[in-house]
């Protein structure tokens, strides 16, 4: 259940305790993701990887070239990468997701490095250190403030480094993900609030219902914010993709085609972006 409330000017203890219970979220939802289906981290180990087909194909090749991933979770899609060839280095600001992905890149023996931190604090050595800033789904509406988020993605940059976004459409966030309904609805806020929508969990987008409840924050950033606080922090945007389909069921009334991806229900005349990426380049010429 989601619940939102009027807008409000929140403050330092607030986006403390807001920071926490996310926190304890995402340590709670390693432990269920390693072992889901979801995830596959045993298909993984055998020689898989986790990124969608489109995100090879836009960043284009990464061997030789460091790519600092924010907001890794567990670092799937991260040694993704590294099997590719990139150099790679990971952050989360959950200590969980840190430990399992440490564990699994020495099960891979894939060398990546894996830092426990918030997005913000890294330290001076990352500054202009990567030729790429990737950040994947289900990242940015975890984050209060997406035009700092902006800004510490051009501080990571090298010159002429690339910021590659992968990530779930403004739009889905806006739907409502009632189990019970037989297709979408608008409930949620498209437009940056102060306060978060609340979210009150039992399991996780990965395995829903497993009794893993707590509480979580989010907040509404929409496309034309996110493209906004990346041109604002400097950097040259390229292109922005919008696609209507996902790799898996994300709402509960998607319907899987013949192509397996999801879509909305065919009874629904209308269409909705459901992913979105975006690249972009900061100033100079790469090294």
């Amino acid at each position: 259940m989601r619940t939102i409330r009027e807008p409000y000017a929140a403050d330092a203890a607030d986006h403390a305790r807001w920071t926490e219970s996310n926190r304890a979220l995402w340590d709670t939802w390693t432990e269920v993701h390693v072992r889901s289906d979801h995830y596959d981290v045993r298909g993984f180990l055998a020689g898989g990887e986790s990124l969608q087909s489109f995100e090879p194909e836009e960043l284009g090749p990464v061997a030789g070239r460091s790519l600092l991933h924010l907001q890794c979770h567990f670092g799937l899609d991260t040694l993704s990468w590294a099997r590719r060839g990139a150099q790679v280095t990971g952050v989360d600001f959950s200590p969980s997701a840190v430990g399992q992905a440490n564990a699994i890149a020495a099960q891979a023996d894939l060398p990546a490095e894996f830092v426990c931190a918030q997005l913000y604090d890294l330290p001076p050595r990352f500054d202009h250190a990567f030729d790429i800033v990737y950040v994947s789904f289900g990242s940015l509406v975890w984050l209060p403030d997406i035009d700092r988020w902006a800004r510490s993605a051009a501080r990571y940059l090298a010159p002429g480094g690339v910021l590659y976004v992968a990530e779930y459409h403004p739009m889905v966030h806006v739907l409502d993900f009632d189990e019970d309904a037989d297709g979408p609805r608008l409930r949620y806020p498209y437009f940056h609030r102060a306060e978060p929508v609340t979210h009150d969990l039992d399991g996780s987008y990965a395995e829903p219902g497993s009794g893993a409840a707590v509480a979580g924050y989010t907040w509404a950033h929409s496309l034309g914010e996110i493209v906004t606080g990346v041109i604002r922090a400097g950097l040259r945007p390229e292109f922005l993709h919008e696609y209507p389909s996902a790799w898996f069921p994300m709402l509960p009334y998607l319907e899987r085609r013949a192509d397996g991806r999801y879509w909305l229900p065919a009874r629904i005349e209308g269409e909705c972006p459901l992913l979105f990426t975006l690249r972009a380049t900061a100033p100079g010429a790469p090294a």
